[in-house]
């Protein structure tokens, strides 16, 4: 009964036009994406070495899902490594932002990557930005502005720094996502090979660190990383990948939204980490600014489709 049900919901997305396709594929991505501010804060080990066994897992996981094998460094191209490298830090990155600010600040501050693809996209993909994508530019920067108000402390400056390169990496991640030499298989292969890069890269640094307690998991932590790897990186980056291939990588960066929305809710929800006032209200500017954007551009195609027809 149930893989009857699967079956049929199965059909029916492959049913569904491709852009509709892609935009549920990269919203359940969102909301897989979202639930790591939880389980990074949830799992005890440091930064390094939560990243090291996530990106194993995630690695395995995405083999399995598409059943391709990574690519050997040696013979992956430009693109494939240009995605890897982004990929690999803009993980790295966020989880250190998580674990050095709140989990409100750090997917606030990553999710400024529509900003940097407005910005890139001109030059890369050849998208000219609008007047309304200007405006939306320039209002999130003064939220974004906000997170660092009454923060002086070295620990959350190092964490919002930190956020914010994360931003950048994803947004060239996205776009890289979206050249026209990207296919199908380019896509997976390359979070696997990033995913790789992130593991033998952390195993030595790990291994050089004197203290085995940083890297090593403990029973509860075991569950949390299983979690990670396998449905918040492994699965959501499937989806992802299928998504962005189907939507421009502006409108992919838009609908993931979702994610900063729902991120402090669950860890404020199960640990009771309040984010700060400034960091809510910056939040809010960064979500409101790109989600204005989003319906004036929707109202536009629809009055061109109008036209049109």
């Amino acid at each position: 009964m149930a893989l009857a049900t699967s079956d049929s919901l199965r059909t029916r997305f492959r049913g569904l036009p491709e852009h509709r396709q892609g935009i549920l594929a990269v919203t359940g991505a969102a909301i897989l994406f979202s639930s790591g501010g939880l389980f990074i804060k949830w799992v005890s080990l440091d930064a390094l070495g939560l990243t090291m066994w996530r990106s194993l897992i995630a690695g395995v996981t995405i083999a399995l899902i598409t059943g391709l094998r990574p690519p050997k460094p040696w013979r992956a191209g430009w693109l494939e490594w240009a995605l890897a490298i982004s990929y690999a830090l803009t993980l790295v990155l966020f989880v250190v932002a998580t674990k050095l600010t709140t989990a409100a600040n750090a997917i606030f501050l990553q999710f400024t990557a529509p900003i940097w693809v407005l910005l890139a996209g001109r030059f890369v993909l050849a998208e000219r930005p609008s007047r309304t994508d200007v405006i939306c530019i320039a209002v999130a920067f003064t939220g974004m502005a906000l997170f660092f108000v009454g923060k002086l402390e070295v620990r959350d400056t190092a964490g919002n720094v930190s956020a914010m390169a994360s931003g950048v990496c994803f947004a060239s991640f996205l776009i890289l996502l979206r050249r026209p030499e990207c296919r199908t298989e380019t896509r997976p292969r390359s979070m696997m090979l990033g995913n790789a890069l992130l593991v033998v890269t952390l195993l030595v640094v790990n291994a050089a660190r004197l203290s085995g307690d940083s890297f090593t998991p403990g029973a509860r932590d075991i569950g949390g990383l299983l979690f990670l790897g396998v449905l918040q990186i492994g699965l959501a980056y499937v989806l992802f990948g299928y998504g962005i291939a189907r939507i421009p990588a502006l409108e992919v960066s838009l609908i993931g939204m979702l994610e900063p929305v729902l991120n402090p809710v669950w860890v404020f929800a199960v640990l009771g980490e309040t984010p700060g006032w400034w960091a809510v209200l910056g939040g809010a500017i960064i979500v409101a600014a790109v989600g204005a954007r989003t319906v004036v551009s929707e109202r536009r195609r629809g009055m061109v489709t109008r036209v049109e027809g």
